[in-house]
């Protein structure tokens, strides 16, 4: 009965800490996280033209559109190189110049950062990444 107290006792101000409203990401006003991919791409896996054949950033949660988000880049044998910054849900010119440089085998590309207009509230999407070859 001791322990059970004192393992109370000590979990208790950890799970206080954990239920504070700013540990929590914003979610969108229908209370779940937008989901977003990359133009018509829904595989993990994929190609370089995939990409750029339609570089935007879409959603599919009714009245929310990305705002902000980073891209970054990684390949084996090469330095990590990121995050460039966008505005808006379209890739930048020069992200989508960089993934076209970069011709690699295996190549990840992180996206990271997405905030989301939602009914003129802010919310965020999880990050996640792609994998494409040359």
């Amino acid at each position: 009965m001791k322990k059970s107290i004192l393992f109370l006792l000590l979990i208790l101000p950890s799970l206080f800490s954990i239920a504070q409203p700013g540990h929590k990401k914003k979610k969108n006003a229908e209370g779940a996280y937008p989901r977003v991919w990359v133009g018509n791409v829904h595989t993990y896996y994929t190609c370089r033209d995939s990409i750029l054949a339609n570089p935007m950033l879409v959603t599919d949660s009714v009245g929310c559109k990305v705002s902000v988000f980073t891209i970054s880049l990684m390949a084996p044998g090469h330095d990590f190189y990121g995050p460039i910054h966008a505005n808006g849900n379209q890739f930048t010119q020069q992200q989508q110049d960089l993934i076209k440089a970069w011709d690699y085998k295996d190549v990840t590309l992180y996206i990271q950062d997405i905030h989301l207009n939602c009914h003129e509230t802010d919310a965020v999407a999880n990050p996640f990444q792609l994998k494409f070859d040359h």
